[in-house]
């Protein structure tokens, strides 16, 4: 992750930003909204990271397919953070497969970012 010059605030690791968003998750449903809020400068990398894990799904790859396309293109345009449509940025979801994705996915980040340490 490339940073400004001048900024020497250490980078938290994304395995543990993402321990830390999975210990906050509202317990029923999130949205969307909620999710760029949580991550901050992160929020492009984590979101397509996450729509693509989802996209693995059989059933979801579609939609997840066609979110992944919003954040790209505005990676492309030079957005500083992904911005949705409110009606998607603000439709509830179940809490139960962010909960899991995140599971899974952090002891992996841990082993990775182990591997491939900033050097």
């Amino acid at each position: 992750m490339l940073r400004p010059p001048g900024d020497t605030k250490p980078l938290v690791a994304t395995s543990i930003l993402l321990q830390r968003l999975h210990d906050e998750i509202p317990p029923d449903r999130f949205t969307l909204g909620w999710l760029m809020h949580s991550l901050h400068k992160r929020s492009f990398g984590i979101i397509t990271l996450l729509l693509a894990l989802v996209a693995i799904a059989p059933g979801l790859s579609i939609v997840a397919g066609v979110l992944l396309m919003i954040p790209a293109f505005q990676m492309i345009t030079g957005s500083t953070a992904p911005v949705f449509p409110r009606r998607i940025a603000a439709h509830p979801l179940p809490t139960k497969y962010l909960a899991a994705v995140l599971q899974r996915s952090v002891p992996v980040l841990r082993y990775l970012e182990h591997l491939v340490h900033p050097r």
